[in-house]
């Protein structure tokens, strides 16, 4: 896989490089978030700093999904607040991490964000009884009504209906919600976990009649229609 690495630090850029290689990935790296736009539909791939000098990260993903570029990219910063995270997938990144961070996970996310994008595109729209997801348009209706959802109830609810019917796991949950990194819930003490499902279904579930969000226990999450 190539990937780019848009970072201006070289010691940073020299560790992600290194890592990755290692890895079997094949590296590039680009200095400045203009060098990073021009070499963007050349990669399978792009790792990039929020903070690039000429071309700041937030202005290269939006210039990248206006020109059409659909190369993947994962923002890497020591800004990780939920605003934070917020503002850099709302620009246009499929993925954000925070620094620092281990290798492994980055390129455990790096190889799902190249899977993903091979795939076949996926529907603008996905039907679950009464729920509509949109994707490209980051919306959820049920019955009508638009259900609005925080950043992680969103992102939870997303991995689920990419999974419908399937049993997703806790481990995997917890992955998609915080990541690899300090800021991981302990799953031994699963208040964190259970209480973003249960927000999660007080608003999928919670005004309607049938529920489409089913535990099953020692097990995880599914969501299905019947």
């Amino acid at each position: 896989m190539a990937i780019l690495i848009a970072e201006p630090d070289d010691t940073e850029a020299q560790r992600i490089i290194e890592g990755l290689t290692a890895d079997g990935f094949i590296c590039a790296r680009a200095e400045t978030g203009h060098l990073a736009l021009a070499h963007a539909a050349a990669s399978e791939a792009l790792v990039a700093e929020i903070a690039l000098p000429g071309l700041p990260g937030l202005e290269l993903a939006q210039r990248m999904r206006e020109a059409g570029i659909t190369t993947p990219l994962i923002f890497v910063s020591v800004l990780c607040t939920p605003e934070h995270r917020v503002r850099g997938l709302e620009a246009g990144a499929d993925d954000y991490l925070g620094k620092p961070f281990t290798m492994p996970e980055l390129s455990a996310r790096l190889r799902a964000l190249v899977r993903r994008s091979r795939m076949p595109s996926r529907p603008l729209r996905v039907l679950l009884g009464d729920l509509i997801w949109e994707p490209d348009l980051r919306r959820v209706f049920r019955a009508g009504e638009r259900l609005e959802l925080t950043p992680k109830e969103y992102t939870l609810l997303s991995l689920l209906l990419e999974r419908k019917g399937q049993v997703v796991s806790r481990e995997e949950i917890a992955l998609a919600l915080w990541g690899a990194g300090k800021d991981r819930p302990d799953l031994r003490s699963p208040n964190a976990m259970d209480a973003q499902v249960r927000r999660l279904r007080a608003k999928v579930d919670g005004p309607f009649a049938k529920p489409l969000l089913h535990t099953l226990r020692g097990q995880g999450l599914t969501i299905e229609a019947g």
